[in-house]
C-alpha cells in the first residue's frame, strides 16, 4: 500500500471511530495503543498511531464530518 493510501485508511477508520465513539475516542484510542505497546505488536501500533494522529487533524478542524 502506498502512503496516501495508508493515509486515507488511517482517516476513513478515524471518521468512523469518531461517529462509534464519539468524546470518548480519545480514550478508546489510548486503550488501544496502550494494549498494542504491552504486546509489542509494532505492526498493528503504527497503524493505531497514524489513526490517532487522523483524528486529531480531523477533530482539530473546522470542518463538518459527515
Amino acid at each position: 500500500m502506498s502512503h496516501d493510501e495508508d493515509d486515507a485508511t488511517a482517516f476513513l477508520a478515524a471518521r468512523e471511530l469518531i461517529a462509534e465513539h464519539g468524546d470518548g475516542v480519545a480514550a478508546f484510542l489510548q486503550a488501544k495503543i496502550d494494549d498494542l505497546t504491552a504486546k509489542e505488536d509494532y505492526a498493528q501500533l503504527s497503524a493505531w498511531l497514524a489513526i490517532r494522529n487522523a483524528v486529531a487533524l480531523s477533530i482539530g478542524t473546522d470542518t463538518t464530518l459527515q
